[in-house]
């Protein structure tokens, strides 16, 4: 594997990113408008990783006003890496990212939620903390 690089997405990038989710989720409703309208919305911040002109890696956050902290924050909606590109530091690099961003928008406190013990070890390995449970409440039904 060459160099991996690390960008912002662009238009281009929509079909390949719902691609990838397809991969990962059970969900394969289509997502496409979804993805374009993140691209437009500045609340929003969605990264790609790129090796050998493929992507290997996005990781989608968001950014909003929180009353309690009185602050900027944000949330790790997904960050995801193809299988057989894991463990090579990709997810490192786009959470890297992710933070430089962060910092420059002055975000008081960065969150990410999982039910994957194998990104729980990963995120506590950058440094999150576990601060409680996130629940969940399915409205599409």
């Amino acid at each position: 594997m060459s160099w991996v690089k690390i960008r912002m997405a662009r238009e281009a990038d929509a079909k390949t990113i719902e691609s990838m989710i397809f991969e990962w989720s059970k969900w394969q409703r289509e997502r496409i408008h979804t993805i374009l309208g993140v691209l437009e919305d500045r609340n929003h911040l969605l990264l790609v990783a790129e090796s050998d002109e493929q992507l290997v890696g996005v990781l989608h956050m968001f950014f909003y006003l929180d009353i309690m902290h009185g602050a900027l924050n944000c949330h790790i909606n997904f960050l995801l890496v193809r299988e057989d590109f894991r463990g090579k530091g990709i997810g490192k690099n786009l959470l890297n990212e992710a933070v430089k961003q962060a910092k420059r928008r002055n975000v008081m406190e960065m969150h990410v939620d999982t039910v994957f013990e194998d990104a729980v070890k990963f995120y506590q390995k950058y440094g999150f903390k576990d601060d409680g449970v996130w629940l969940e409440l399915a409205l599409d039904k």
